[in-house]
């Protein structure tokens, strides 16, 4: 019975639909109808044009100044004690974390075009922030028994190498939430395999004088690159900031490492002589944050000798991590 019902039904179904065949492609062949389909869709995209050139300016022109502080306070890094390499490792994530914290602006359009001290200075960060996370997944966090990095932190560093400047489909804001997503599930595959045998370890982190020396001079390449880069009136704030983010990523990553490599540096006799340096040059260099960036004042060649300072500390760590 339930049977019949459901095939007249069918049946029923077919009938209504041959019997309006003809409509269907009158309505679909009508020009009528395509005139105010396409009216309605140009309006719609005019709407949406009209949006965004408003949004372009004035609108984004306001919201500006309140993406374009940059600060000269420096956050203390928490030292993990429990687990060896969570402070480093941490030091890295917390900093990305920050920047999403604050307001990311290397994506924000409109925002970023007008008042791009901040936007410049976080892409100095990231660049750093992408150096540390490819250090860990090449140096710090690879296993050399079983040959492979681990698999969160071949993620981690896919995301963070991204399209800084990507606003919309997968955003560098979601990027970087990914990558940090990736760095968490590191730390607690780390925490797991604390006590397995070496060659059994899915997660490690390798703390010796040979990889720091690696990661510090991978560093030192970046702030290097930006200090090569010629300036013109227009551009010399763009510099400044650059360099100022690097200088303000490098530091939180040093601070991580010297919880994790202190004793190392100790036992090449780099620690107090080197290392400690280091962190007092950059701390020098990131206090200075002017309200306007002019060079006639010597504002970007002050910045470019406390780099160039920082850059050959790191060269002198280096080789004395590496020769002893």
């Amino acid at each position: 019975m339930k049977e019949d019902i459901i095939l007249d039904k069918e049946l029923s179904m077919k009938d209504v639909i041959s019997e309006n065949i003809p409509e269907i492609l009158s309505y679909i062949f009508n020009p009528k109808e395509w005139g105010i389909f396409f009216k309605r869709f140009l309006l719609i995209f005019a709407l949406f044009i009209s949006g965004y050139i408003f949004w372009l300016f004035p609108v984004s022109l306001a919201v500006a100044p309140f993406y374009s502080v940059t600060t000269s306070t420096l956050e203390p890094i928490k030292k993990e004690s429990k687990l060896e390499g969570k402070s480093t490792v941490l030091s890295v994530r917390n900093g990305m974390q920050d920047l999403l914290n604050k307001g990311l602006v290397t994506n924000f359009i409109g925002v970023r075009n007008w008042i791009d001290n901040k936007p410049n200075e976080q892409i100095g960060e990231i660049e750093i922030y992408r150096i540390a996370v490819n250090t860990l997944e090449n140096n710090l966090g690879r296993n050399r028994g079983t040959g492979g990095a681990n698999k969160h932190l071949v993620q981690a560093r896919a995301d963070i190498y991204a399209d800084y400047e990507r606003p919309y489909f997968t955003s560098y804001s979601t990027r970087l939430k990914q990558s940090i997503n990736s760095i968490d599930k590191y730390l607690e595959e780390l925490e797991k395999n604390k006590n397995v045998e070496m060659s059994k370890k899915t997660a490690v982190f390798i703390v010796n004088s040979d990889n720091l020396a690696e990661v510090l001079d991978k560093v030192k390449q970046q702030i290097q690159t930006n200090l090569a880069r010629p300036i013109t009136f227009l551009t010399e704030d763009d510099k400044f900031y650059k360099i100022r983010g690097n200088l303000i990523a490098t530091y939180y990553f040093l601070k991580g490492i010297d919880f994790d490599f202190k004793d190392k540096m100790i036992d090449k006799s780099s620690y107090t002589e080197n290392f400690i340096p280091i962190l007092e040059s950059l701390e020098n260099a990131i206090s200075r944050n002017p309200l306007i960036v002019l060079e006639f004042k010597g504002d970007v060649s002050k910045i470019e000798k406390d780099a160039n300072v920082v850059s050959q500390k790191l060269a002198e760590l280096r080789d004395k991590l590496k020769n002893g």
